[in-house]
């Protein structure tokens, strides 16, 4: 649940007019099983999703977390950008790509408003992510995130404390920043008056990356109105 006046109910983000399709992960994903020609019990083999979630999920009886689409994306081998933006495919070699004031793929988790910066790369070696920080606690989180790899994030405005597992909170003004194993469980909470709005750069040597395991869990798209 957002915090009181966090301007995410659905209609706002970051001072932007937009719309929630709440129906959308359920219909991609359906579209996507039945194009494999997979059935819901072959889908939660792979994904680990049990077949009734799967089932609600397809129709729209419950909104999945970010973990959840993370499991059903690995599974089904299919990034986040071409599972919320179907039909988004990219060169490999030679990219190269620009986001605009105002631009890229929204995405809100309540406690987080998030925009994907150079979301038509459907592999990349980062992810950058500007998060606008809602919460205020850490009880407004059901799950922390974690994630192979490492993590960079720097305060562009407001300020925020950083919790993780292993270390004491501690708190980054604007203009400062912190690297990090991202494998550790962490969340960002705003301390200023203001809330506080980051940038994150997550980078997971391992494989190619795709921003599905780089937010926080509860995660769903929405799609701005852009004049």
């Amino acid at each position: 649940m957002a915090p009181t006046g966090a301007g995410i109910g659905g209609d706002y983000i970051d001072g932007m007019d937009v719309s929630m399709d709440d129906n959308h992960i359920g219909v991609r994903l359906k579209e996507i099983r039945r194009a494999l020609d997979q059935t819901l019990a072959e889908v939660s083999k792979s994904t680990g999703v049990s077949i009734s979630n799967l089932s609600k999920i397809e129709n729209n009886q419950i909104s999945p977390s970010f973990d959840i689409i993370k499991r059903i994306c690995d599974g089904l081998r299919v990034t986040i950008e071409d599972f919320v933006r179907p039909g988004s495919k990219s060169v490999v070699s030679g990219r190269k790509t620009t986001t605009r004031r105002d631009e890229g793929d929204l995405f809100t988790s309540g406690q987080y408003d998030y925009r994907a910066h150079s979301s038509e790369l459907s592999r990349k070696a980062m992810v950058p992510l500007e998060i606008i920080v809602h919460a205020r606690a850490v009880e407004e989180f059901d799950h922390w995130s974690q994630h192979r790899g490492e993590e960079f994030v720097y305060v562009l405005s407001g300020a925020i404390e950083v919790h993780t597992e292993h270390y004491a909170p501690f708190r980054l003004e604007a203009g400062e920043s912190a690297y990090f194993d991202s494998n550790m469980r962490h969340v960002y909470i705003s301390v200023s008056q203001e809330t506080a709005r980051v940038l994150s750069v997550s980078h997971d040597p391992g494989t190619p990356t795709d921003i599905s395991h780089l937010m926080n869990s509860a995660v769903r798209p929405v799609e701005a109105e852009r004049e």
